[in-house]
């Protein structure tokens, strides 16, 4: 007993007529008679009854119609689903990202990641770079976008882009009518500053300390949009991601920070598990924005 004799029968029984069966499939009629044949002897019962050109089918037939038609139906959906997968219309990303790009990048990007795959579920877990990379080696997360590398034997962490640290000032701010901010002048500014533990503060720290600066820093905030909220309150100024700044454009002076500070983007993912065909495009294609983003193709930050 195979799925096609299975198939003929359900038709059969559709159809009345081994004619109306072979239409149905789009199968010659004797392969429709060798199927049911075929079937009747795995089985070793009559499913029909031939009269006057129609086959009628038997009680034993009704019986097994209905659990045919499961299966059936099943493997209609099975065929669909595996048509949508190789097309990457189906399946299901649970992609981890540290804060910066959860407010806006992976937005932006995702708005036509997810027109050209409208089958696809995904998952956005914002986190912190060290829990992210935790739940990629557990497997829980399909791939990571984080700020700085883990070292961990059960991932593989790449850097896939590097920007530059910006400055952040109320729109009324002296700073808005510079080209480049540098450390001197943050000399008696009141500061608003990045967690202890954030890369990108300890990066700032150093600069401003060989520079012979020392900040008044009157707030203190492990997110770099909260920084930029406070900002934008009138609060004082701070040193941001890029990714993060972009979210307020238009409602704060932001401009390049010297000497250069470097931000980054790590993609982690599990080492031992096999990615799935829409993760690979997913990976590949958010590669592709962020460098396109750089030669203003598209606008991700």
């Amino acid at each position: 007993m195979n799925y096609k004799q299975l198939e003929a029968f359900r038709a059969v029984m559709e159809a009345g007529t081994v004619t109306g069966a072979s239409e149905l499939l789009h199968i010659a009629q004797p392969s429709v008679s060798a199927h049911i044949s075929n079937l009747e002897h795995a089985l070793k019962i009559q499913l029909f009854i031939r009269r006057a050109g129609r086959l009628v089918p038997t009680a034993e037939a009704m019986l097994l119609n209905e659990e045919v038609g499961q299966i059936v139906k099943g493997m209609t959906r099975i065929r669909r689903l595996a048509d949508d997968i190789t097309q990457l219309e189906a399946g299901r990303l649970t992609i981890g990202v540290y804060p910066a790009l959860a407010s806006i990048v992976l937005p932006r990007f995702l708005k036509d990641f997810a027109g050209r795959h409208p089958k696809a579920r995904m998952s956005i877990f914002p986190s912190a770079s060290p829990r992210i990379a935790e739940l990629t080696a557990g497997r829980q997360i399909d791939v990571g976008l984080i700020q700085a590398p883990v070292v961990d034997i059960a991932i593989t962490c790449d850097l896939i882009f590097e920007a530059e640290c910006v400055c952040v000032a109320p729109l009324d701010h002296a700073f808005a009518n510079e080209e480049i901010i540098g450390p001197l002048q943050f000399a008696e500014q009141a500061f608003i500053a990045l967690g202890r533990d954030d890369r990108t503060r300890q990066d700032i720290d150093r600069a401003l300390v060989d520079a012979g600066i020392s900040i008044d820093c009157r707030f203190e905030t492990p997110f770099a949009d909260t920084a930029c909220a406070l900002v934008a309150q009138g609060l004082g100024v701070s040193i941001v991601d890029p990714f993060s700044a972009a979210r307020w454009e238009g409602q704060l002076t932001i401009r390049p920070f010297a000497p250069r500070l470097p931000c980054h983007i790590y993609m982690t993912r599990n080492r031992t598990q096999v990615s799935s065909m829409l993760q690979q495009v997913f990976e590949r294609e958010f590669r592709t924005a962020l460098e396109d983003n750089r030669s203003g193709n598209v606008r991700l930050f």
